[in-house]
């Protein structure tokens, strides 16, 4: 057998998929295959890290845990060799999205670890989740999904894959394992002040989850496994968590004293210091959304990364629906998005190379900002872009990281008029300078199609070096057209914002 052939052997076929999520708590990951046109999970590992004992009170990762998190990912470096950027994604959840360095612990994994890490918000976090739980459940129930991380708790309602309604609250059982039982003793006091403070977390949604009248409850992850698993130990066949079980299960805590002394049957070693903790978020969710009981769920976050991988080895693109879904919410004009779109993809297609845009995320990108340019027309306008920035910012976009959403809002915002250099964010998996080209593409497609049609556009030629983008038009074209010629004037005055030279010519 030759080299390449015992390469090509060694190759994991296209059908297998795995995923890793980095938690506050634990990095899970899952290896799995697609079979049938389902996922046969064939291989799973946990490391227990806890990342967010290292996020202090100015929401700065320590030393000590980046260690920990770069030396967990140095070890699953072995077992994901064989895999690549298209067969595994990895998703960061509540610690590295809180975190003000999550640079510095995305730079020294970089040099163990060869894969993207995706830092999601808590609403991607909790959708993904209920997509896990979901394809494992009784398909015609509206449910509630409930998950209690180390740092954050996803509440998610929804039937079969459809989501109603999700909320991502700022509690976890190793942030409030620091906040009220630090020093490990187990008392009355710290019980009710973690209840009281779980309780003022979760009454934000309260009047949204009620309404939404859920016919089962589902819990999923370590807190809520490793209360189920101990409440049904001595039975045959598992009962759902009630809130009788949680308040006996809290009194029974309180007589140990201390983390130390707990010696439950059933209970892992490596849950103790954040069982307390834990169940005292859960009685406030049971409390305060008047759940009867809870079912539990093996399935979570990375199976439903799992299954998203999936949509898109299926040609399904999340993010294009969450963006047709936002072109119809806001009204906006397809004739005149197509306009652009086709224009900006045009120039894109013919500069891509030269300008070493080789990544189809960049590409991507240009559409949907071509496809939302124009989100706040109906609120103001004259300062539409800023105004479509600002929804993008703060809207749930299914599908995108933050790092992508960011993107996608930066472009919509200087599509037009002033220029914010991209430079001003922090990126890890996109590169600003191109960024900055495809914002270039963006505003001349736009530009030329203010007259809200393309037939006027002659042919043209778009070249593109280094950072010069020239395009040329015929000699008499601009000579009727003395609005965009001095339109294209302040263009170029605009695009030097970004380090780049944009050339107007003429050609017989």
């Amino acid at each position: 057998m030759n080299e390449n052939e015992s390469t090509e052997e060694m190759q994991i076929p296209d059908n297998y998929l795995a995923a890793l999520d980095i938690g506050s708590n634990s990095f899970h990951f899952v290896f799995a295959r697609l079979h049938n046109n389902n996922i046969q999970i064939l291989h799973t590992e946990k490391y227990r890290v806890k990342l967010a004992d290292g996020l202090n009170e100015e929401d700065e990762l320590e030393q000590t845990a980046i260690e920990r998190g770069v030396a967990t990912l140095s070890k699953l470096a072995t077992t994901t060799s064989k895999l690549t950027q298209d067969n595994f994604r990895v998703v960061a959840t509540y610690t590295l999205r809180q975190a003000r360095n999550a640079q510095d612990f995305l730079a020294a994994a970089e040099k163990v670890f060869p894969f993207n890490i995706e830092i999601i918000s808590g609403h991607e976090e909790a959708r993904l989740i209920y997509q896990g739980v979901a394809h494992y459940s009784e398909p015609h129930l509206k449910q509630l999904v409930i998950d209690i991380g180390g740092g954050s708790t996803e509440c998610v309602i929804g039937r079969q894959e459809q989501v109603f309604t999700l909320a991502s609250l700022n509690m976890g059982c190793v942030n409030f394992q620091q906040r009220y039982f630090l020093d490990g003793a187990i008392k009355s006091k710290p019980f009710k002040k973690a209840i009281l403070a779980a309780k003022r977390e979760i009454e934000s949604i309260v009047n949204r989850f009620r309404q939404s009248q859920w016919q089962l409850v589902t819990g999923t992850s370590g807190t809520i496994k490793s209360i189920h698993r101990v409440v049904n130990l001595d039975n045959s066949i598992a009962q759902p968590i009630t809130l009788k079980q949680l308040n006996n299960l809290k009194q029974q805590l309180i007589g140990f004293e201390h983390v130390d002394n707990i010696d439950i049957k059933g209970l892992k070693e490596n849950r103790r210091d954040v069982l307390c903790s834990g169940l005292a978020i859960l009685i406030a969710l049971m409390e305060m959304l008047d759940i009867k009981e809870i079912h539990f769920c093996e399935y979570a976050l990375r199976e439903g990364v799992l299954y998203e991988q999936l949509e898109t080895l299926k040609c399904h693109s999340i993010k294009q629906h969450t963006v047709d879904n936002l072109m119809a919410r806001f009204a906006i004009d397809t004739k005149q998005e197509e306009n652009v779109s086709q224009l900006a993809l045009s120039f894109y297609d013919k500069i891509a190379q030269d300008w070493k845009l080789t990544k189809k995320i960049y590409r991507e990108l240009l559409q949907w900002a071509c496809q939302l340019h124009e989100l706040g027309v109906d609120i103001n306008p004259s300062g539409y872009h800023k105004h479509g920035e600002y929804i993008l910012s703060n809207a749930d976009l299914a599908g995108f990281n933050q790092e992508q959403q960011t993107a996608l809002a930066w472009l919509i915002g200087n599509q037009r008029k002033k220029i914010t250099p991209a430079k001003s964010h922090q990126w890890y998996l996109l590169d600003k300078n191109a960024l900055t080209k495809i914002c270039a593409l963006l505003r001349l497609a736009i530009l030329l199609c203010q007259q809200r049609q393309l037939s006027f556009l002659p042919e043209y030629e778009v070249t593109a070096k280094g950072k010069a983008l020239n395009i040329s038009f015929p000699a008499q074209w601009l000579l009727d057209r003395p609005l965009v010629d001095i339109d294209l004037f302040y263009e170029q005055q605009a695009l030097e914002s970004l380090n780049l030279q944009l050339g107007i010519s003429s050609s017989e």
